[in-house]
């Protein structure tokens, strides 16, 4: 199992968690960006997804209301603009 704080609101295991709780989930779970590891198993998980600037907070655009994280940007999924 791995134990993560979320930076914001998500729906994990069919609940919705606000942003700050703790979270623990199986260790085949691919944590989000939202979410920062606090013990070893997280840590290794979290490592393998390639965050590279570690967890960061996903933004909205405020017309469409798409979420848009600095990742998804880098990666050319979804556009800054």
């Amino acid at each position: 199992m791995a134990k993560y704080k979320l930076l914001e609101r998500a729906f994990i295991h069919q609940r919705l968690w606000e942003a700050g709780e703790t979270v623990t989930v199986d260790d085949d779970v691919i944590p989000g960006p939202h979410m920062v590891p606090l013990d070893a198993a997280a840590k290794r998980a979290f490592k393998k997804t390639g965050f590279e600037n570690g967890p960061q907070p996903n933004y909205s655009d405020q017309i469409t209301s798409i979420g848009v994280s600095p990742q998804d940007v880098k990666s050319g999924i979804l556009a800054s603009d």
